[in-house]
């Protein structure tokens, strides 16, 4: 029982200290591949990833179309809006998987970051990337 308490006081403890807040230094120099929307895992050959650069420039494989622009964190939410992007059609799996990566960047999402993971959350999507940093 005492080693119950004390795991959950230390679970909250973490919680409550701060540093938990996701900073844009964090995110910068760093390339995301996409796992999963909404639970379901997304095919590893289509490719889509995030990369967020130097000042927050955000660009990357949504499905079959390449988008690049500028992102912004703001209290603890990534929004990268306007995005331009190339107009290839798309089967309609990749195209699924394309609409829910640009409208969760345009539209803004809750932003977790957690060492090698990032969850973007807006109203519709959850997005699941893995770092996929080259060695």
């Amino acid at each position: 029982m005492k080693s119950a308490i004390a795991a959950t006081t230390a679970l909250l403890l973490t919680a409550c200290a701060g540093g938990l807040a996701t900073t844009e230094s964090e995110l910068q120099h760093q390339r995301w591949a996409l796992a999963s929307i909404n639970g379901e895992p997304v095919d590893a050959g289509i490719g889509s990833e995030l990369i967020i650069g130097e000042h927050m420039a955000v660009s990357g494989l949504a499905g079959c179309n390449r988008f690049f622009g500028s992102a912004r964190l703001e209290r603890e939410r990534l929004r990268a809006d306007p995005l331009a992007s190339t107009k290839m059609a798309c089967p309609p799996d990749i195209q699924q998987v394309e609409a829910a990566v640009l409208a969760t960047l345009g539209g803004g999402a809750a932003v977790e970051h957690q060492q090698d993971r990032l969850t973007l959350t807006s109203s519709d999507y959850v997005l699941d990337y893995r770092l996929a940093n080259e060695d």
